[in-house]
């Protein structure tokens, strides 16, 4: 049963008796002057802003201070300065035809891109393309800065000379493991590899350290490597030529089953091919080629097919790389400054 309040309630009756007299108490504010409200308003106000900025602490916390542990920690993989406006690529209308006529004759599907040599963030003058291929699985051309990578280690393998020359000159497998297996854990060879290609200005391409299907034991040859990030690594690399000549020399040893820019006198290079996530074979090589007009640029080309007889990409390469050489003209010198 709801409570009713009566005059016995004291209670309420003191509540009652405290709000009759309220208005009586407040009536002062209506009857004082406008001036002299005013001024107490702004005295207020004034106390009020001095007090708050003289006060020591305000509550609230400090703002952070950088660690010099997480400044020295951070990794860039950027450059910190705006990217160079390039000059445009040559236009090669001649070799543009060239490329069609090998594509209808091996009945492949060809890319090629080209970049002047030039320091890392150095190029002036963009990369030149061809073909509609630009991309694919890395497969052993990606032994090259698995290579690189082992040379930036302070502890060096016993037989460094040996296991370069089995992965880069004669293409071998177990070439490949040992460099692999020698970064330390997958995901410690791939993030050390993927470092030399940031490194080298590269900040697309990741190295897988797993990944299913075909190169599921060698996930680093799945690594989806484009055709202009490889050319303008090579380009590169060319001018840290003492640095990391225990590579790029080996990209230079005769091969008695010479293909594609192995041909070509002064060029070295780095092939490979296997079967692609589609099923279809993909033949791809890149290095440096010195052209007809005498200058230098990284080159990278990579030819897919559906036949599975991987010589055909390769006869379809050499004719290129052939075409190449004669008729790529108009690149900029090398900057290596």
């Amino acid at each position: 049963m709801s409570r009713h309040p009566t005059t016995q309630d004291t209670s309420q009756a003191t509540l009652g008796d405290t709000s009759e007299r309220r208005p009586s108490r407040l009536t002062w504010w209506w009857k004082a002057p406008l001036g002299a409200l005013l001024a107490l308003i702004l005295f207020v106000m004034i106390s009020t802003i001095v007090f708050g900025a003289t006060r020591s602490d305000t509550g609230n916390p400090p703002a952070p201070e950088a660690s010099s542990t997480e400044s020295t920690a951070t990794v860039l993989i950027s450059p910190l300065t705006s990217p160079r406006e390039l000059s445009s690529a040559p236009t090669l209308p001649e070799l543009d035809a060239e490329i069609l006529s090998i594509e209808e004759k091996y009945g492949v599907t060809i890319g090629i891109a080209m970049t002047s040599v030039a320091g890392v963030y150095q190029r002036e003058q963009a990369t030149w393309y061809g073909g509609t291929l630009r991309a694919g699985d890395a497969l052993a051309t990606i032994d090259v800065p698995m290579a690189l990578a082992v040379l930036n280690q302070e502890r060096q393998p016993q037989q460094r000379d040996y296991i370069f020359n089995r992965a880069l000159a004669d293409n071998s497998s177990a070439g490949d493991e040992a460099l692999w297996a020698f970064l330390g854990t997958p995901e410690e060879a791939a993030a050390k590899t993927t470092r030399v290609l940031r490194d080298y200005a590269d900040h697309r391409t990741t190295v897988l350290a797993q990944t299913s299907g075909t190169y599921a034991d060698a996930p680093y040859l799945a690594t989806q490597w484009a055709l202009d990030q490889q050319s303008q690594l090579m380009a590169a690399m060319r001018c840290d030529y003492v640095e990391v000549s225990p590579v790029l020399t080996k990209l230079n040893d005769p091969d008695p089953d010479r293909w594609g820019l192995q041909l070509l006198p002064t060029a070295y290079a780095k092939g490979a091919w296997g079967a692609d996530g589609s099923g279809d074979v993909l033949v791809r090589q890149f290095g440096l080629i010195r052209l007809s007009d005498g200058n230098t640029v990284g080159i990278a080309m990579a030819v897919s097919q559906a036949s599975k007889d991987p010589a055909i990409g390769r006869d379809a390469i050499t004719e290129l790389s052939a075409q190449v050489r004669l008729r790529a003209t108009g690149f900029a010198a090398p900057n290596c400054s």
